[in-house]
């Protein structure tokens, strides 16, 4: 047995290489990694070639680190089985385990001292730890590891996987809080080539996602997997893992890094895949149930994808919002019709996903120099030209060779083409890089124009000099000539509230989400008017609509479809759809299907009752759960999901799910700081006054209590129980606030509140 640790703080070095002395006067079975007696830049290669020399590694993780992340992710990898330890006397640094993920799916021994962890190794219990899923996607073979923040050079890193024509999978922080071991060795299993980046310390949380680059790059060299390293600058990377990692400087240098990388991937296509699903593999290591995130499953969606009303209504373009909670389907819906409708050579799809980090950017910019009446009309025509420049780009890039060979459509191609380059809009890179250079133009043109002025009011000429290069009623009409040899135009835009400031939303927020509405409504009224379809869907978290209902004028002009789940069997019927699917098996009853997999009953309850109830009615989170616990059963051999899989995944699930609506409630109102974690070891019943205790615990006191109270009913944290009826959520009561709220007016002076049990586990409640 191999053992790795952090070489710092002394105190932890100490006691680990105590208790190892004590083993190994017995019998020489465990070495450490001090032993190896080697410095610098050979230190990696000697660690990882002990690892491989050894049957077992064990590893201490009571100071996450990069070199021994990295490592635990290289045994798993080379499927050597591993046993992880935490000292809990020594206080946890940041980044914690809480925060990073990985460790608390994996599970851990905790120790205090010497003769503890003596006792421990004395029989370790270690685990070989397996992913579901073997076989290469070949449809998305790049797996990456996004950032965070969408900086400048994470839009060049995916903007040229993209380029490069290979379609990706990723785990992105924005959507997910905490990286799931389980997902991640899945998904690299299943990779071709792997992406991450490392970030210095000048970037916000760092730590942790370094800690989750250090764990999947470790992971994919175990498996011996492409992995390509990025680096801006010389920070942070050990030294003994420098030889490793792509050091950049500029876009140009990310440029040539993922040319190399496409380039391997391209040769382990040649090659094929050298892994291959085992002969003995169990009913449940063969199910995969897939990502929670559509965005990971867009090759395979259509093939279980649950053709809902909201999809219909979409799809006949009946619908100009689709408004839904995160994790609900929107994304789904966005990709099923984006696939749908350009399989035709005759429609024009726009599928765009404008990073906010972008958008706030140029909203800080255009807000530095203009009044708000100003900077309404130049977002608004902000948003109608790029709009307008897309289409084009879109008909130029898809009709490139077709306008050759076609009758009649050379001459109108010729002409837009003309009309579009003197636009000067960039032809190069993706959506977000040429939103970004537009950003800049109409910077620069204000900046010569006006120089340092402030609160500038511009007429509607005025903007249009400074956005427009050329007079756009010319490109307008070559654009329209050359669309009526097309059906129909869809505009479909997503992740347009994704990622929003710390700081939560200001009103200038909302007129960027309500200026973009409006740009998709004038110009299906104006191609309208040639006898052009434009179908425009515009997709929105529900709470985002809430706030942009309530804070801009001409509110709930839109067809819009609320995308909010209220029946527990059409849940049944999404993860029956994607067993069958994953097993290839016939068409039958959601219980014949479900027991094949999973336990009947857990302590009384039907076990799929008892798993949705516990995913506040959203399908991706339903996913998540049955996910988790179907990995622990998988790691412990287990041929069907049992009782412990199912607490132990509860477990694992219920801290993601605590953080994810921590998250959500931030985007909001970021004034209530960590008040979840005000509800740690409470009872889980609740009367009014209990509740305006823990509330006055909170460090704002300029919110209103009732505001507070609001939130936690809206996002589930909270029911309601009136004496002997059942629990009442938000989701029971068709996500009505206002008949929520009249119900607890009603009964005033019988209910008490009840903390959803989906949140017990992680807050440590006793139910």
């Amino acid at each position: 047995m191999f053992f790795a640790y952090p070489n710092e703080p002394k105190q932890l070095c100490d006691i680990i290489e105590n208790a190892v002395s004590k083993i190994n006067l017995a019998s020489q079975k465990i070495k450490p990694w001090k032993t190896l007696h080697v410095v610098g830049a050979f230190i990696a290669q000697k660690v990882l070639q002990a690892i491989d020399e050894n049957e077992v590694l064990i590893a201490d993780i009571t100071n996450l680190n990069f070199n021994v992340t990295y490592e635990i992710g290289y045994a798993i990898g080379k499927g050597k089985p591993i046993f992880l330890l935490k000292n809990k006397s020594i206080t946890e640094l940041t980044p914690s385990i809480r925060e990073v993920g990985i460790f608390d799916t994996i599970g851990y021994k905790e120790y205090s001292n010497s003769d503890e962890l003596f006792d421990i190794l004395s029989e370790p219990k270690c685990e070989i730890i397996h992913g579901d899923n073997l076989n290469i996607n070949t449809k998305a073979p790049v797996y990456l590891l996004e950032q965070k923040y969408k900086t400048d050079f994470a839009i060049r890193i995916t903007a040229r996987i993209k380029k490069a024509r290979y379609i990706y999978r990723s785990f992105d922080p924005t959507e997910s809080p905490r990286l799931s071991a389980y997902d991640a060795i899945n998904q690299v299993s299943q990779s071709f080539g792997v992406v991450v980046s490392l970030l210095s310390k000048e970037t916000n949380d760092f730590e942790i996602h370094n800690i989750r680059a250090a764990f999947i790059a470790g992971l994919a060299n175990g498996m011996n997997k492409r992995i390509t390293i990025l680096q801006h600058g010389d920070t942070p990377v050990p030294i003994d893992y420098r030889d490793f990692v792509n050091v950049y400087y500029s876009s140009d240098d990310i440029h040539d890094i993922i040319a190399d990388f496409a380039g391997d991937i391209a040769e382990a296509f040649q090659e094929g895949s050298n892994f291959v699903t085992a002969k003995d593999t169990t009913l449940l290591q063969k199910l995969d149930f897939g990502s929670s995130s559509a965005e990971n499953e867009m090759r395979f969606l259509q093939e279980y994808y649950l053709k809902t009303d909201a999809y219909r209504k979409a799809l006949r373009g009946e619908i100009q919002l689709v408004v839904g909670r995160k994790g609900s389907g929107k994304t789904a819906i966005f990709l099923q019709i984006r696939d749908k409708e350009r399989s035709s050579k005759k429609n024009v799809v726009l599928d765009l996903k404008p990073e906010s980090y972008k958008l706030i950017k140029f909203k800080e910019l255009v807000l530095d120099f203009l009044k708000e009446g100003t900077f309404q009309h130049t977002i608004l025509a902000f948003w109608e030209y790029i709009l307008l420049l897309e289409i084009c780009h879109k008909v130029l890039v898809n009709d490139k060779n077709v306008h050759m060979i076609t009758p009649g459509l050379y001459e109108p191609y010729s002409k837009l083409e003309t009309s579009y380059k003197s636009e000067y809009y960039l032809t190069e890179g993706d959506f977000s890089e040429r939103m970004s250079q537009l950003m800049e133009n109409l910077t620069t043109s204000f900046n010569i124009k006006y120089g340092s002025n402030k609160n500038i009011t511009l007429s509607v000429p005025e903007i249009t000099e400074l956005l427009y290069k050329t007079n756009l009623f010319v490109l307008k009409q070559n654009l329209f000539d050359y669309l009526k040899h097309k059906n129909k135009v869809w505009l479909l835009f997503d992740n347009i509230d994704k990622g929003w400031p710390s700081s939560g939303l200001q009103h200038e927020d909302l007129i960027i989400v309500r200026t973009l509405i409006d740009a998709t409504r004038k110009i299906q009224r104006d191609f309208g008017k040639r006898n052009l379809d434009v179908f425009p869907i515009v997709f929105l978290r529900n709470d985002i609509y809430e706030l942009l209902v309530k804070e801009t004028s001409d509110r709930q002009k839109e067809a819009k479809e609320l995308l909010d789940w209220t029946d527990p069997d059409l849940l049944r019927e999404i993860i029956k759809l994607r067993i069958i699917s994953s097993l290839d098996l016939e068409d039958s009853s959601f219980e014949e299907i479900w027991r094949k997999i999973i336990i009947s009953h857990y302590n009384g309850e039907e076990t799929s009752q008892y798993l949705i109830e516990r995913s506040l009615m959203r399908p991706r989170f339903l996913i998540n759960l049955i996910n988790q616990c179907k990995s622990f059963a998988v790691n412990l051999n287990h041929t069907k999901i049992e009782k412990e899989d199912i607490e132990k995944g509860l477990q694992a699930y219920s801290s993601d799910l605590l953080t994810d609506i921590d998250y959500e409630m931030k985007d909001i109102l970021p004034e209530i700081g960590d008040l979840l974690y005000k509800f740690i070891s409470v009872k889980p019943i609740l009367n009014e006054t209990e509740i305006d205790v823990i509330l006055s615990e909170n460090k704002d006191d300029s919110i209103d209590k009732e505001k507070f109270i609001d939130l936690l009913l809206w996002y589930g944290f909270l029911g309601i129980k009136n004496g002997n009826e059942e629990t009442k959520y938000i989701y029971t009561l068709n996500y009505n606030m206002k008949l929520f709220k009249g119900y607890i007016q009603k009964h005033k002076s019988n209910f008490v509140y009840i903390i959803n049990p989906s949140f017990w586990p992680a807050l440590m409640i006793e139910g």
